[in-house]
């Protein structure tokens, strides 16, 4: 293939099937621009929602159950997940809570939702509830999950943010 690079092995399988032939020259439509612009501006972003707390709850439950069942870096919903992503996703969490006074996160109806610890506690018990009722590919026991939901949650409680 032409060009692909994947950070984990997890990743080859999606990269190889973007390109089926060894080289894609001949592929290339006659009227794509020749220096198109690598950089574009991001759309759609900037935002801080519920929806975003709930998705890194999510993320460092499935990143924590991995480290629990011997894994480093894990491919979750399409991402290569790791230990940054683990500690920036709880410093997230955390500055939300922090800051929620000052700072809005929108809930689904537009309004802002104060981000307490009660609200982050009731969040990882209700993603952890829907990972142990659809558990993906995720390795692991329940007994992991509601481990690595313990383990996660104690973290941003505590202020530990320093890689364990």
């Amino acid at each position: 293939m032409d060009g692909a690079w994947t950070g984990h092995p997890d990743q080859n399988q999606i990269a190889l099937d973007q390109f089926p032939a060894p080289n894609q020259l001949h592929a290339r439509r006659s009227q794509a621009e020749r220096y198109p612009n690598l950089r574009p501006v991001p759309r759609g972003v900037g935002q801080r929602t519920l929806a975003g707390t709930r998705a890194a709850v999510r993320t460092v439950i499935r990143y924590r159950n991995g480290v629990l069942n011997g894994r480093g870096a894990s491919l979750l919903d399409g991402y290569m997940e790791d230990l940054a992503t683990d500690r920036i996703y709880r410093l997230m969490i955390a500055q939300r809570v922090r800051h929620n006074k000052e700072v809005s996160i929108l809930g689904d109806t537009g309004n802002p939702v104060p981000h307490t610890a009660e609200l982050i506690s009731r969040l990882f018990d209700e993603e952890l509830e829907k990972l142990l009722a659809n558990p993906a590919r995720d390795l692991g026991t329940p007994e992991t999950f509601r481990e690595a939901r313990r383990i996660s949650e104690a973290m941003i409680v505590n202020a530990e943010f320093d890689p364990i």
